[in-house]
């Protein structure tokens, strides 16, 4: 995410939840991440571990991750968010710096979801960092891409994980409607088809 982008979407957060002063708290994080599921609701994410969501844009929701699945879950940096196919997914780095996601249907109750997936006929979890979500309509999947040129896919069955490497440094996002990706590597960005 650039700068520019990156201070688009907090001044866009910013301004919504100015209008929310009935809120019983206010975001404290830094804004990482939003999107817009199908039925127009807005979501986000802070490096502080919070998840924010509207119906409108100006009344904003704030779930204090840490705090509300402290001994549950461990404490959260949230790098990433989507929605799509009835549900949200949040990414993001434990205090040791371990990738974990989770998923909800309605934002309420949130579930880890499971990283594993198989290579050469072994058993790996991924662990990268995460630089977006993005849902898929057509494959019904979400995507995660991240350092190490990772490009993996989480359908429906959390056992049919897929991943793909691409040679580069980092992959930074793919298009929800399409096959496209942008990629980071020593030549810089370049689109290239990803499936």
């Amino acid at each position: 995410m650039t700068g520019r982008t990156r201070i688009l979407m907090l001044l866009w957060l910013v301004c919504s939840l100015s209008a929310a002063h009935a809120q019983e708290r206010v975001a404290r994080g830094h804004l990482q991440a939003s999107c817009e599921d199908a039925q127009g609701q807005r979501w986000a994410v802070t490096d502080a571990g919070e998840i924010l969501r509207s119906a409108d844009g100006a009344a904003w929701s704030v779930l204090d991750f840490n705090e509300e699945y402290a001994g549950y879950y461990p404490r959260m940096d949230w790098r990433a968010v989507a929605s799509g196919g009835g549900s949200v997914m949040v990414a993001g780095l434990d205090p040791d710096g371990h990738l974990a996601v989770y998923t909800s249907s309605r934002g309420t109750v949130w579930s880890a979801r499971s990283l594993e997936y198989t290579e050469a006929g072994e058993r790996h979890v991924l662990d990268v960092t995460p630089c977006s979500l993005s849902y898929d309509s057509l494959r019904d999947s979400f995507f995660l891409c991240g350092t190490r040129g990772t490009l993996f896919e989480m359908p429906g069955c959390s056992h049919c994980n897929r991943l793909t490497r691409y040679p580069v440094d980092t992959l930074y996002s793919r298009t929800p409607e399409g096959f496209d990706a942008l990629l980071l590597g020593s030549g810089g960005f370049r689109i290239v088809e990803t499936l």
